[in-house]
C-alpha cells in the first residue's frame, strides 16, 4: 500500500532461514527485533484502516468526508515517511518517530493536513527510550512540536520558517522566525514523559493581502499536559515577512485543499477566532497552502509518539486545550473529539491503546 514506506527485501523479517539465521546472540536479537517491529506495523495498520472504515459510517458529515478522502488517497493520520528528515526512524505503524542520526535538526510532518475552517486538535507525547543501537538517550530531550507548510525544509526547526510555528522544550514559542516567550516559560517547558497538545483553526474568510500574496489567519493554542500556554501578547499575526498587513474584506473563502481532502464549513457559520484576551497565537499562512502537524527532533535517541486520532487523544476537557464552547473540535483524522454540546469527556485511561516503546 502507498500509505506506508515499503521495506526492501533485505529488511524483511522472514529472510532469515534456519540455515541463515545469525549465530551470535547480538545478531539474533537484531533479526528478532526486526520481526517484532514488522508485526507491530501490521497491527497498527490494521487498526488505523478499521478506524477509517468506521468513520465512513459516522453521523458527522465532515468525519465521513475526511474518511472518504483518506480511503481514496490511501493515506492515514500518521507521520509521513516520505516527508521526513534523513535521521528519523519510524516505528509502531509510523505513529512513533525517533532520531537516529547526527543531523542537527530533523523534522517530519503528518501524512495529512489539518482540516480548514474548523477547530482541529492533536497531541504528541515525548517518551524516554531505553538505550539501544549504540545511542544513549539524552538526560533532557530537546525538540519542538508545532505546525508547518510544505515549504518548510526538513532540516529546519519548526517555527523558524514562515508559515510555521513550534513550541520548544524550553517553553518558548517560535512563530515565522520570531521568538515569543510565554508569560511563564516554566509552565510551558516540557521533556520526557510529557504530552504537548495543539489546537488550530485555519479561517479561510480571514484574508490579508501582503506583498507576497493573500494570507489567512491560523489561530494556534498550545498546552502542556493540559495546561494552556499563554503568549505574552495577542492579536498581532506572526508574518515573518516584515511588511504591513492590509486586511481585505472582499477576500472570500477559497475552499482550496490538498488533493481531495475536504475543506468543511466554507459557507457555514463563521468561526470565532479567539479575541485579544484568549491564549492564542495568530499565525499567517499563504491561502493556497495547507498546515501539517510537524515535529522537529534535536537531541539524539529522542522518541515522540503522535496522537492524530480522536481515540488516542489524552485531553478530556475543552478547558485543557483552550477550545471555545459551542463548536465541534476534530482530530487530524477527522474524528470528532468534542461535539458542539460537549465540554468534558469521560476519562480515557481505560480506553487507551498502549504503544510499545523501543
Amino acid at each position: 500500500s502507498s500509505m506506508f514506506s515499503t521495506p526492501s527485501s533485505t529488511d524483511s523479517p522472514f529472510m532469515a532461514t534456519p540455515k541463515s539465521f545469525p549465530p551470535t546472540p547480538s545478531s539474533r536479537s537484531v533479526v528478532m527485533a526486526r520481526g517484532n517491529r514488522f508485526a507491530e506495523d501490521v497491527i497498527f495498520l490494521a487498526r488505523d484502516q478499521l478506524r477509517v472504515e468506521d468513520a465512513l459510517e459516522s453521523e458527522n458529515e465532515k468525519t465521513r468526508e475526511m474518511a472518504r478522502a483518506l480511503l481514496n488517497g490511501s493515506r492515514l493520520a500518521v507521520f509521513n515517511a516520505r516527508d521526513a528528515g534523513t535521521s528519523i526512524a519510524l516505528t509502531c505503524g509510523q505513529h512513533c518517530a525517533t532520531k537516529v542520526g547526527n543531523v542537527l535538526y530533523c523534522s517530519i510532518r503528518s501524512m495529512v493536513p489539518v482540516l480548514r475552517n474548523c477547530y482541529v486538535y492533536f497531541e504528541m507525547s515525548v517518551n524516554a527510550p531505553s538505550s539501544g543501537g549504540g545511542m544513549l538517550p539524552p538526560a533532557f530531550a530537546t525538540l519542538s512540536i508545532g505546525l508547518s507548510t510544505l515549504e518548510m525544509p526538513l532540516n529546519t526547526l519548526v517555527g523558524a520558517w514562515k508559515g510555521s510555528v513550534g513550541l520548544c522544550t524550553t517553553g518558548q514559542m517560535l512563530a515565522a522566525g520570531q521568538w515569543c516567550s510565554p508569560l511563564d516559560p516554566r509552565l510551558s517547558s516540557y521533556g520526557n514523559g510529557t504530552t504537548v497538545g495543539c489546537l488550530v483553526c485555519m479561517d479561510d474568510s480571514s484574508g490579508f493581502e501582503l506583498w507576497e500574496g493573500v494570507m489567512i489567519t491560523a489561530a494556534v493554542t498550545f498546552n502542556v499536559d493540559g495546561v494552556v500556554v499563554a503568549p505574552p501578547a495577542f492579536g498581532q499575526p506572526m508574518t515573518g515577512v516584515g511588511v504591513r498587513i492590509h486586511p481585505t474584506s472582499e477576500l472570500g473563502p477559497t475552499g482550496k485543499g490538498m488533493g481531495s481532502f475536504p475543506s468543511p464549513g466554507l459557507t457555514s457559520t463563521k468561526l470565532p477566532i479567539p479575541s485579544n484576551n484568549a491564549p492564542t497565537l495568530p499565525l499567517l499562512v499563504p491561502r493556497e497552502e495547507e498546515l501539517f502537524p510537524t515535529l522537529t527532533l534535536h537531541s539524539p535517541a529522542t522518541q515522540v509518539l503522535c496522537r492524530f486520532s480522536a481515540e488516542d487523544i489524552l485531553a478530556t476537557s475543552r478547558a485543557s486545550i483552550g477550545a471555545p464552547p459551542g463548536y465541534t473540535v476534530y482530530a487530524v483524522d477527522g474524528g470528532v473529539l468534542f461535539d458542539s454540546y460537549q465540554d468534558n469527556l469521560k476519562t480515557k485511561q481505560d480506553d487507551q491503546v498502549g504503544y510499545p516503546i523501543h
